[in-house]
């Protein structure tokens, strides 16, 4: 029963979207509207970039601030787990990072000498990782 006005409406719709006046078609302003689309595109590209840019900047100062605590080295052991080597007081802790835990594991009585990274190149930066992932895999699958 209720399902007969429904139907109702939807018969004489037609009917109500003849009596409307006829809408003139947006008509394609050629090169020029192309040229402003492209533009408005390479604008967003560029804004994303500079605020990228402008993040790694604002991170970078972060880790550098001088302080008591520092973190010397970081190791996944997991999706979602992680080692971390905390320096604090001269001392260094080995500690468990989870999500909503932290633990030391290792109270170190000689601290751990980490190498120095050349200038310019980022520890376990992207092209670093891919080249292990890459050589892991190529290894695995020739044995």
């Amino acid at each position: 029963m209720k399902r007969i006005p429904l139907l109702l409406a939807l018969a004489l719709l037609p009917i109500v979207a003849l009596g409307a006046e006829p809408q003139p078609v947006p008509g394609f302003g050629g090169a020029g509207q192309v040229g402003k689309m492209f533009a408005g595109l390479l604008l967003m590209i560029v804004v994303i970039l500079g605020l990228a840019a402008l993040l790694k900047r604002v991170n970078g100062l972060q880790r550098r601030l001088p302080g008591a605590i520092r973190i010397v080295s970081v190791a996944p052991v997991g999706a979602r787990e992680r080692l971390l080597l905390v320096e604090v007081g001269g001392r260094q802790l080995l500690v468990g990072s989870a999500p909503g835990r932290l633990q030391t594991l290792l109270v170190l009585d000689e601290p751990v000498k980490v190498p120095a990274q050349p200038a310019g190149q980022a520890p376990g930066g992207f092209a670093e990782r891919l080249r292990d992932v890459l050589g892991a895999s190529g290894r695995e699958t020739r044995s």
